[in-house]
């Protein structure tokens, strides 16, 4: 009797299939199992037996039960279609950030009709994220997903995400500033630029919003960033020409007795140059930046600044005859 190519029913999934399975988080699309000779009624017959799971139209799970965020995005991925590029949050978390993932976003070619849900959304692709795509589970350029995520974001959490992209060498400033305007459409491009050029030498928020609300708000003078002050240190901020170092010290990093050692040894090595040491941390920054530029500004007098400090809309509020010289 003749072989009939077209019947696969008693077909199981071979060493190859299940292998395609395994590098997808444990999934498979029916397209996928046609090409290594499953046919439809033999992926009927393994889920009524129970071995593999229907997902959604398309797409089956050959280890159900066992759950994890990638899982989800390759389901999402697998559900559009090839071509496609996981892009937004989800991208991000795939390049190794730890970003929030409410929605998976999924990018399919512009003249595809995609069918969204509560957990996906399918977006049509009108500016060349595809072609710049990467991975096995193919996600868009980090530049163009941290793009994405940031024209949405206030500030504070737009500089948050990008210095956390560079310090992970994911983009860096050139490469995003060069993604946003080749791009024709980027939402606040101007702001993402403006931001991009403020941020040089910038490794978090804290130390942005120092820069923004303490140094510039209130007329201190220009410091260097994450440069060394004695051999094996980096200081947040630098200035030199006065031997003050700032050190901003966010929640992580700070908290633990070896980090605390750390702090200690570095500042002792700075002392042995002559190098003064102010350190502050969240709380004062962002809660009493005032307070910070006025001790600042202060000792950088003491140590031959001659400039004078600026009220900020703040201190206007706080003192009606000036800032007051400690």
């Amino acid at each position: 009797m003749a072989h009939d190519p077209g019947m696969h029913s008693r077909r199981d999934p071979d060493a190859q299939l299940r292998n395609l399975a395994a590098a997808q988080g444990g999934l498979l699309s029916s397209a996928q199992a046609r090409i290594f000779g499953l046919g439809d009624e033999s992926v009927r017959r393994l889920v009524r037996q129970g071995h593999w799971c229907r997902v959604s139209e398309g797409v089956y799970d050959l280890r159900p039960g066992v759950e994890s965020t990638e899982k989800s995005i390759w389901a999402a991925a697998l559900r559009a279609g090839d071509p496609c590029a996981v892009g937004g949050e989800a991208a991000l978390r795939l390049y190794g950030l730890d970003r929030p993932l409410d929605r998976i976003v999924v990018w399919v070619p512009a003249d595809r009709r995609p069918r969204s849900d509560p957990a996906v959304a399918m977006r049509r692709d009108k500016i060349g994220r595809l072609a710049r795509r990467r991975g096995l589970l193919p996600r868009i350029r980090a530049e163009d997903a941290v793009i994405d995520v940031a024209e949405r974001l206030g500030v504070e959490d737009a500089v948050g995400l990008i210095s956390e992209a560079v310090r992970r060498r994911l983009i860096t400033l050139d490469s995003l500033r060069s993604t946003i305007s080749d791009r024709s459409r980027v939402r606040n491009r101007k702001l993402l630029l403006d931001l991009l050029d403020d941020l040089d030498g910038i490794e978090s928020t804290l130390e942005y919003v120092y820069r923004r609300d303490v140094e510039r708000a209130h007329g201190l003078p220009r410091a260097r960033r994450q440069r060394s002050a004695s051999r094996g240190t980096r200081t947040d901020v630098l200035y030199d020409e006065y031997g003050v170092l700032i050190e901003l010290d966010g929640r992580v990093g700070h908290l633990d007795t070896d980090s605390a050692f750390r702090d200690l040894h570095r500042n002792n090595a700075h002392a042995q140059r002559e190098w003064l040491t102010l350190r502050y941390g969240n709380g004062d920054v962002r809660g009493r930046p005032c307070d910070v530029a006025m001790q600042a500004g202060a000792v950088l007098q003491s140590r031959g600044w001659q400039g004078t400090l600026k009220p900020c809309p703040a201190c206007r509020g706080r003192f009606a005859s000036g800032i007051p010289r400690l």
